[in-house]
């Protein structure tokens, strides 16, 4: 098994440092990227996880951290963090392999990790200068310490360290914890909450002495729902084309519940129920809607879904009750973006799991197991 996961490793870890070396940083510094960069930058200038005196706690410090780390150990040089994400994507294959084995008999959990190693979309977006890179891995790593917290509690541990990493790393992991309150009962979400409080606390501790209010996460929630529900909203992403109310002298977290306020002045049911659908069709979509990523590359890429979302629903159709944990996330992201705009890059940290019950829907076909 060791070797196995070992070669699984080693095959995913070579074909994103080919990724990165081969694909031109225009295709790996994004926008999001360069506000990520700037905030770690300010961490080293001794300024705190901030983008400007005016935004604080627009982004979440994990993945700040992660980049300023680096930039601090290899200045100037983008290269060795996109190193670092390939060593996560051979992690996460490693993970997918691990899942497999334990949720499924046969050989869906290798199937799946072969898969993921080779995989167009997550190994095209392995170089990118995003949160999704470390995102994947945690989401990986909180799922597999649930499930052997189900046999032994202080695995629990574990899995709130991750998950409360996760929800620093990025704020729309923020509920994860209740679904999974919702899914299962038992004696390991007494470490597992606590732990997760614990890192949430630091956090809130920290926002609360920067900006006098409570802040659980982050500032830009009212400009993720105004971009979601606004006069604008289309169900993707508008950016820097969506016009904001102006914000005069209004304090960071002021503006936020001014954006949020606004965006619920625009919630009307057949509205939301439109904008529901698009999102899920930008979630669940095979081919890019960004202007600037529609280009071969992109769309070999992402139609390579297909077949994944395909076997996906077929492994699904033979429901197996061990697959309820991988369904969990998979459910989780899919509905949070019914809210939240909707685009294949919120896939990504699910689409090792797609690929999991892909590949035991295919296996189940092939060998007749049940």
């Amino acid at each position: 098994m060791r070797r196995r996961a070992f070669a699984v490793f080693v095959a995913a870890f070579a074909v994103r440092t080919l990724a990165a070396l081969f694909l031109r940083e225009t295709y790996t510094v994004l926008p999001d990227s360069q506000e990520y960069l700037t905030i770690a930058d300010r961490i080293l200038a001794g300024t705190g996880p901030t983008l400007n005196e005016t935004a604080q706690a627009k982004r979440p410090p994990v993945y700040p951290f992660f980049l300023a780390l680096h930039r601090w150990l290899f200045p100037g040089r983008i290269f060795p963090i996109q190193m670092t994400q390939a060593f996560l994507g051979g992690l996460s294959c490693v993970l997918v392999y691990l899942l497999g084995r334990r949720l499924f008999p046969g050989p869906a959990g290798g199937w799946a990790a072969w898969a993921c190693a080779g995989y167009p979309l997550l190994v095209y977006t392995g170089p990118a200068i995003l949160i999704e890179g470390v995102q994947t891995p945690l989401l990986l790593l909180e799922l597999w310490c649930l499930l052997r917290s189900q046999t032994r509690w202080t695995w629990g541990i574990p899995a709130g360290m991750a998950g409360g990493l996760g929800m620093l790393l990025h704020p729309a992991h923020a509920l994860f914890f209740a679904a999974v309150l919702v899914y299962r009962r038992g004696m390991f979400l007494i470490p597992y909450l606590v732990t997760l409080g614990i890192w949430i606390g630091i956090w809130v501790g920290r926002n609360y002495l920067v900006l006098d209010r409570f802040v659980p996460l982050t500032t830009q929630s009212g400009y993720a729902l105004y971009e979601a529900f606004g006069p604008e909203a289309t169900g993707g992403t508008i950016g820097h084309r969506m016009a904001l109310p102006p914000r005069g002298v209004l304090r960071e977290v002021e503006y936020d519940a001014l954006l949020r306020r606004k965006a619920f002045e625009n919630v009307r049911p057949l509205r939301v129920a439109r904008l529901a659908l698009e999102k899920q069709r930008r979630f669940w979509s095979v081919v890019p809607h960004a202007e600037e990523y529609r280009s071969p590359i992109v769309y070999a890429a992402t139609l390579c879904f297909v077949p994944v979302l395909a076997l996906f629903i077929m492994g699904v159709w033979q429901w197996r009750s061990g697959a309820g944990w991988l369904l969990l996330p998979i459910a989780y992201y899919a509905l949070l973006h019914t809210v939240f705009i909707g685009s294949i890059r919120y896939r990504l940290p699910i689409e090792p799991l797609l690929i999991l019950l892909a590949a035991w829907g295919a296996g189940r076909n092939l060998t007749g197991s049940r």
